[in-house]
């Protein structure tokens, strides 16, 4: 039995938005399978239970619901824990194995890309004062928790809630290569009971090859399935799809007429790559700029390899700028060159070459991580194109490069990929705010401000903090420019106000009028008004403003705590480590841990600098003791290291790390080897703090960071900077991105200004500049997926997307139903195509005849012979006659099954004759030459002569064995001894033929 649920992202959408995230649950011989996990902001609240999870690729469409799913996966244990320990008698083994999470499998590539992708929308969400629906902690806690598999490596996944027997509900996974992105996977599921296969593969796969990936093995892996779970291909926008069916005169494009003719024909990837190259190049030889919305991780490399070699070949390094900005561009060109196996195999060929470096070298890119390091980049005044992340422009990098470009008409917009032209509602869950209602907000907290006497604020590194709240005082003249930036400068905002927004995202209305254009026959207008998110900073005024100085104070008494706790073990370590008292002297000295109250506000007592247990009298004799000075051999050591005795290190035992030497190792002076980020640089205040503490992120600029990413964590805050230089050496957007990486959209008050909120307002933009689509997404397209499902030529074939139900546009077109009526034609089973929406089971009844035998040694009897009870022929007596080693009787005999006593040799006895009986039957494929039954025989180890005579020809083997082969009848006779060489050649005679 096979069941098919999908659990979201398989559902028709009336309104033409590109496939959602999917998440389907495929229940097959007892074994459970989630099959992806994509991004949705309104996560399930309950999903199925589950023994395994798959993830196919790294996009948000399939794997960017994880951290989300870890969360849940978190919660349900907790809560099964609580359950166990309120009664411990229902305590058992299978309720033990629950509490863990169940095991997630995917590709090396797609672990790492992915994990990058969900740091980028994570960041593109707070940038933006948003609080994103998962933690850093959540990523890389499921990412950590997720097996890394390689392409054709078999998975077996058993059953939970059958370990009794693992046998019968056991399925083996295995991941090949789909294209599209690297690590892309297609799974086959195989039940080795009756040899049934299950393929399943989204639209997210390439037949074609690219640059940087070869294409799919669908057709080799997946050929001849029992069932097919699949989507129809095509664009990913839903909309977009109808321009592949309409015809440049206005028509369908039916099976008669070309699709080249049609308004968005199927292009080849060589073709559609030169287009794109071609545009770019029209746009900049006219001084205009392009922006090239793209993805984190993933179709990205494929772009920005193709760029960066037509940079190369044409020399246009010095005359245009090729950008490559992203929050985590450092991290994603490290990891794309180490995957370079998962890749084509023709970039292996180019790196293993003796003149070309790595591909994914990029002299001709720029990478930026940051606005300010992007004007750094186009201060030359040169035309430039940027890849900027961020697909749907709602944020990120790209939705900040299209407010700067888009009113320039000589510049262009170029979509390569349409898989995030979502509804709103879709993409946050939400709607968004519109302008009127974020300026009653913001007209509401001045006033508040102006009228309250008690606000305050605790500016970070400031030396009053300590001495209480300072109160902020607002002119009533600079109220606008408040209203307008949050108190931080001047600034005007882009574009006019909205009374009622668009349901679509911002690349969804720029491709909808695209296509609605295309479909008229005419060309888009000068401006095309567009909804578009700008952020937006609100002075912290209120009972905002006083929570959040509560809680910045409260955290700052739990570090102040923590501090002196450490300090005074430190004290106390350094002091054990001089006297030499440890475990060597039998010592046994307890060190209470510091524990941290956080409800108890009052400052505890500062405890003895050192324990009074360490001034005891010894037993044993003292000798006098020389401190000996060595050569800092430990990585990060100080000049000189004092040691009490050579391979003996100071400090706490259970948590000082030590090197291969025995010195201690501090880890504060190490260089970050993910974030690139020297925290040594960073001094002892709080930056050096928060860069220790957080780890991986957002961009740092300057020539601290060296533009490498720092990241920030949900966490508790750190204490005030005693040395205002920090501040100098570390760019404030990089401090700034630190304290909206906590998702609560607040920027702590820095140089003077006061604590401010970020938030986003829709706003109203005409766009001017050129927009274009090239379709590089790397998905097979809906008529080449319709012959890979002829080719693969499956029994049952099931497609997810769903039915088409309810009103919708006159001009969408259905490729779901088109990929079932095509599937109908050509599938080995007279079973109807199942096509099940969201939360609709499908089942399926496959399987084998195939049935477990046992061989017995009793003559067979046909159905005729049982019913007139005739007694079966008896066997003669054995005659039996001993020749060398082998104890044999006549050739025409049958085995009765015992053996001599003596040596245990095999009895044959005579075969019953019958009287209507027919003769054996030799068949052969071609004629059967003695010179190829030679060579077998040499191969063999016997020594064979060929020998030609009137009317025959003839093999002497061993010079005893003679086998005949007429020239007219082809008859073959063997003669000679009854011996062991005698059945060996007849064996290798026999073998030529098939006995009937």
């Amino acid at each position: 039995m096979l069941r098919v649920t999908p659990i979201y992202g398989s559902r028709w959408s009336p309104q033409g938005q590109a496939e959602e995230p999917s998440c389907t649950l495929v229940e097959y011989s007892g074994v459970r399978i989630l099959w992806n996990c994509g991004y949705k902001p309104d996560f399930p609240t309950s999903l199925p239970k589950h023994d395994a999870l798959i993830i196919s690729d790294s996009s948000l469409a399939a794997a960017g619901g994880l951290p989300q799913y870890y969360s849940y996966m978190m919660k349900q244990n907790e809560q099964q824990q609580h359950m166990q320990v309120d009664d411990e008698r229902n305590a058992s083994h299978s309720q033990a194995a629950n509490l863990s999470l169940p095991k997630i499998y995917a590709t090396f590539p797609t672990v790492k890309m992915g994990q990058m992708t969900l740091y980028d929308l994570h960041a593109s969400i707070c940038l933006d004062g948003g609080c994103p629906a998962f933690s850093l902690q959540d990523i890389d806690g499921v990412f950590a928790s997720i097996q890394s598999i390689k392409y054709s490596q078999p998975i077996v996944v058993v059953a939970a809630n059958n370990l009794k027997d693992p046998l019968s509900s056991t399925i083996t996974v295995v991941a090949h290569r789909a294209g599209h992105l690297v690590g892309a996977a297609f799974f086959n599921l195989h039940r080795y009971r009756d040899e049934t296969l299950v393929v399943l593969t989204t639209s997210r796969y390439q037949i074609a090859k690219e640059l940087h990936l070869d294409g799919s093995t669908l057709l080799q892996d997946g050929s001849s399935p029992d069932v097919l779970v699949c989507s129809p291909g095509g664009v990913n926008m839903r909309y977009l799809r109808t321009l592949a069916h309409t015809s440049s005169s206005g028509g369908k494009v039916g099976a008669a007429s070309s699709a080249a003719t049609s308004l968005l024909p199927t292009l080849m990837v060589t073709q559609a790559e030169r287009n794109l190259t071609e545009t770019v190049m029209s746009t900049l030889r006219r001084d205009g700029n392009v922006l090239l919305p793209v993805d984190a991780a993933g179709r990205v490399l494929e772009l920005v390899l193709l760029l960066n070699r037509h940079w190369e070949r044409q020399r246009l390094t010095s005359t245009y700028n090729l950008v490559w900005f992203a929050p985590m561009v450092y991290n994603t060109l490290d990891y794309a060159r180490s995957q370079l196996e998962w890749m084509a195999m023709q970039l292996g060929t180019e790196f293993d070459s003796m003149n070309a470096g790595h591909p994914y070298q990029l002299r001709a890119v720029q990478v930026c991580t940051s606005m300010r390091q992007l004007e750094q980049v186009l201060a030359n005044q040169n035309p430039s194109c940027v890849l900027a992340s961020g697909l749907s422009l709602e944020g990120g990098p790209a939705r900040d490069v299209f407010l700067k470009w888009a009113e320039n008409p000589d510049n262009a917009i170029i979509f390569t990929d349409s898989s995030q032209c979502y509804l709103r509602t879709t993409w946050e869950g939400t709607s968004a705010i519109t302008e009127t209602t974020a300026d009653q907000v913001m007209m509401e907290a001045n006033q508040q401000q102006l009228t309250s006497a008690t606000t305050s604020s605790t500016m970070v590194g400031s030396t009053t903090a300590a001495s209480g709240p300072v109160p902020i005082e607002l002119d009533p003249e600079d109220t606008e420019d408040h209203e307008a930036t949050g108190g931080v400068g001047r600034q005007t905002l882009v574009g006019n106000a909205v009374d009622q927004m668009s349901e679509w995202t911002t690349a969804g209305q720029l491709l909808f009028a695209w296509a609605q254009a295309k479909l008229e026959g005419r060309e888009m207008e000068d401006f095309v008004p567009i909804d578009v998110k700008v952020p937006r900073r609100v002075p912290l005024v209120g009972a905002e403003l006083n929570a959040f100085l509560a809680s910045e104070e409260k955290a700052r008494q739990l570090l102040l705590q923590e501090e002196e706790a450490s300090a005074m073990l430190r004290e106390i370590e350094l002091a054990k480590g001089e006297l030499r008292l440890g475990e060597q002297e039998g010592a046994t000295l307890a060190v209470v841990e510091p524990t941290a109250n956080a409800n108890n506000k009052s400052r505890p007592q500062k405890k003895s600098r050192f324990d009074s247990s360490l001034f005891f009298k010894f037993s044993k004799p003292l000798h006098l003791m020389f401190d000996v000075h060595e050569d800092p051999v430990g990585i990060g050591q100080d000049e000189s290291v004092t040691k009490s005795g050579i391979g003996e290190s100071m400090g706490r035992s259970a948590e000082t790390l030590e090197d291969d030497y025995g010195i201690a190792v501090v880890p504060e002076l190490f260089t970050d080897i993910v974030s690139g980020v020297d925290s040594s640089k960073f001094g002892t205040g709080r930056i050096g703090d928060e860069v220790l503490r957080r780890g991986l992120g957002y961009g740092v600029d300057g020539a601290s960071g060296k533009g490498k990413a720092l990241a920030g964590v949900n966490g508790r805050l750190v204490s005030d900077v005693d040395d205002h230089d920090d501040f100098d050496e570390l760019d404030e957007d990089a401090l700034e991105a630190v304290d909206l990486s906590e998702g609560h959209g607040i920027i702590r008050g820095r140089n003077g200004q006061p604590p401010a909120k970020v938030t986003t307002v829709v706003r109203k933009v005409e766009v001017q500049a050129e927009i274009s689509f090239v379709p590089l997404e790397g998905r097979v397209d809906a008529r080449a997926a319709r012959q890979s499902v002829r080719a693969l030529q499956p029994r049952r074939v099931v497609v997810l997307g769903g039915p088409c139900t309810g009103e919708r546009h006159d001009t969408l077109v259905d490729e779901v139903s088109l990929l079932a009526e095509a599937a109908t034609s050509f599938v080995t089973d007279d079973e109807p195509i199942l096509v099940p929406s969201d939360g609709e089971s499908v089942e399926l009844n496959i399987g084998h005849a195939a049935y477990a035998v046992r061989v017995i040694d009793n003559p067979y009897q046909t159905r005729e012979e049982k019913a007139s009870n005739v007694p079966p022929p008896q066997l003669p007596e054995p005659f039996e006659a001993k020749l060398g080693g082998c104890t044999v009787s006549l050739l025409d005999s049958v085995a009765t099954g015992q053996k001599v006593a003596a040596d245990g040799s095999i009895v044959l006895a005579p075969r019953a004759k019958l009287v209507d009986e027919m003769p054996s039957l030799y068949l052969s494929d071609g004629e059967v030459l003695l010179t190829d039954l030679r060579t077998e025989l040499i191969a063999a180890g016997m020594k064979a002569e060929y020998s030609t005579h009137q009317g025959y020809a003839q093999l002497i083997i061993n010079q005893r064995i003679i086998v005949k082969k007429a020239v007219a009848s082809g008859r073959f006779e063997i003669e000679g001894p009854l011996c062991e060489d005698f059945y060996t050649v007849r064996a290798f005679v026999c073998g030529q033929f098939v006995i009937l």
